[in-house]
């Protein structure tokens, strides 16, 4: 019995206090939207409504809300129209009401959206000559107006939609920047890209091919097959809403003018590098990332490997496309968002890794990864991350950039400690090659070069940093070295003259007897046995060389 009683009392106390919730609330609300005010008399009203240029009085029989007067004086409100008073208020006697009309147009029309003309500079045409590489075209757009009038007098005017009916063609016009440089042999095919456009010298450096005009070449990926016949590039997307940050296209270096390159189906991608050894089906390697427009750096790096091959279907009269994945997407290990670097090895059946902080080797048989040695990850301070530059050189051996520890009291992840070294990609054995060469030194070995007295030769160019200690942001000189480190020589630039810029990445001749280098903006030949150099273009947009047979 008490136990129902107690219960009574606590369902009464919750009635009450849910009760007093209510009362509270609606306090609240009273407060916050106040009623309309209410007439403190009654009879006859008087007011003034002036609407369409005129002014009326009109006299009421008792007090009633604006909306009521005028419905009553017989006065239409379109839903544009604005009151000087709220419709809701309460007239008294002597009141004044002004009606302001409001109307709006849509108007909707076709209109021409004039091209924009590209300017491609190229020093394979005497200077101020024009050539047309593609012809510009207008396109159209629909767009919609929408105008307001208040009492018949145009207030406001503007565009609330449009609609791209046909896209412009952007006018492609090349001028001439033709220095007067010395003509030179060129070995093989020389690749470059320059003004965003690809480029390739044969023969001669005066016999320059451009394999594409549509100045969108973003040097991301830029690779030359062996034997030169075909060149791997990605294009980019300008523009922000993109889905894509870039794609991967092919074409053959022996094209024909204004051959379309062969599109790849595959976009955003970070690496990308042709197979040696492979001379029957065109094959090669790539890493793809997710495009995150909103978040630097712009992607987020899928630390996966592909393989990508394809050949002509001679009974479908079809090209078909092959692709095998090696390596699953994976989290890349510390700043892995940034990316993983790759090289092919010389035989084509394995394929080098450089992490930020970890070198190893993948069986692409196999689908298997073995590390050969770690680091502390480099805290850059800045939305990007970095990982070795590395490379093999004929046999086993890897040349790579190692993050070496701390000479101070820093932390290893700060340590400005960049050493070269070679690693064994047998068993993992590490030579110290060159200390602090810097965190660019880009590491590059020469094709095997047989001398006069029937030497088998060959070297490693690099990079060394000019200021060791701040090497991230250094100016770099380019060096050679036989691939056990002895004979180290500064070859370019001269000691007197600007050194080069931090990432410059140097390319061997198929002989391996000469260089060639991106110097302030322009392309150039280096001899590292004489010290010779020759400059090759002059137009200051040149960068990312490749050199193959």
């Amino acid at each position: 019995m008490r136990n129902t009683q107690r219960a009574h009392r606590a369902i009464l106390n919750w009635r009450s206090i849910a009760h007093c919730a209510v009362c509270l609330l609606l306090a609240a609300c009273s407060t916050l939207v106040p009623p309309p005010p209410t007439p403190t008399a009654s009879g006859p009203v008087t007011i003034t409504v002036t609407t369409d240029g005129k002014t009326q009085r009109y006299a009421l029989p008792n007090p009633m809300t604006a909306r009521e007067a005028l419905a009553q004086a017989g006065i239409a409100l379109d839903e544009l129209d604005r009151l000087s008073v709220l419709p809701f208020t309460w007239l008294t006697d002597g009141m004044a009401i002004t009606i302001v009309r409001v109307r709006e147009t849509l108007q909707t029309e076709e209109i021409v959206v004039p091209f924009t003309t590209q300017i491609i500079k190229s020093d394979t045409a005497p200077e101020g000559q024009r050539l047309l590489l593609q012809a510009g075209l207008n396109g159209k757009e629909e767009i919609t107006t929408r105008t307001v009038f208040e009492d018949g007098v145009q207030v406001s005017r503007g565009i609330i939609k449009r609609v791209t009916l046909e896209a412009p063609r952007e006018e492609i016009v090349m001028i001439g920047a033709q220095a007067s440089f010395t003509t030179v042999t060129i070995t093989g095919t020389l690749a470059y890209v320059s003004g965003n456009n690809a480029w390739i010298m044969r023969g001669t450096s005066r016999q320059r091919t451009p394999l594409t005009t549509t100045g969108d070449v973003d040097g991301r990926v830029f690779d030359l097959s062996a034997n030169g016949q075909w060149l791997l590039f990605t294009r980019a997307f300008t523009e922000n809403n993109a889905a894509n940050f870039n794609t991967l296209w092919a074409i053959t270096t022996t094209a024909k003018p204004n051959t379309a390159p062969l599109k790849l189906s595959t976009a955003n991608v970070l690496y990308a590098e042709w197979q040696p050894a492979n001379t029957i089906t065109p094959t090669l390697a790539y890493s793809t990332a997710d495009h995150t427009p909103n978040r630097a750096p712009g992607w987020q790096a899928n630390n996966d490997v592909w393989l990508l091959s394809w050949f002509d279907n001679r009974r479908t009269r079809q090209r078909e496309f092959i692709r095998e994945q090696i390596v699953d997407a994976n989290s890349g290990g510390v700043y892995g968002w940034w990316g993983t670097g790759f090289a092919f090895a010389p035989d084509g059946q394995r394929l080098a890794y450089a992490r930020t902080d970890s070198i190893g080797v993948i069986d692409l048989a196999a689908k298997q990864q073995t590390e050969l040695t770690g680091f502390a990850a480099f805290n850059t301070g800045r939305e990007f991350a970095w990982y070795p530059a590395l490379r093999w050189a004929e046999g086993n051996w890897l040349y790579a950039v190692i993050h070496g520890p701390p000479t101070g009291l820093e932390l290893p992840e700060y340590s400005l400690v960049f050493d070269l070294a070679a690693l064994s990609a047998v068993n993992g054995q590490r030579l110290e090659l060159i200390p602090r060469a810097g965190m660019y030194a880009n590491p590059v070995p020469s094709p095997a070069q047989i001398t006069e007295s029937g030497e088998h030769r060959a070297r490693i160019a690099f990079l060394q940093a000019s200021d060791p200690n701040n090497s991230p942001y250094s100016r770099y000189r380019l060096m050679v070295m036989d691939r056990d480190g002895s004979d180290v020589r500064a070859v370019f630039p001269p000691e007197e003259q600007p050194g080069l810029d931090p990432g410059t990445t140097p390319a061997w001749s198929p002989d391996g007897r000469l260089i060639a280098i991106i110097y302030q903006g322009n392309l150039w030949l280096v001899d590292p046995d004489s010290g010779a150099t020759q400059q090759l273009t002059g137009d200051g947009l040149s960068q990312t060389p490749k050199w193959g047979r």
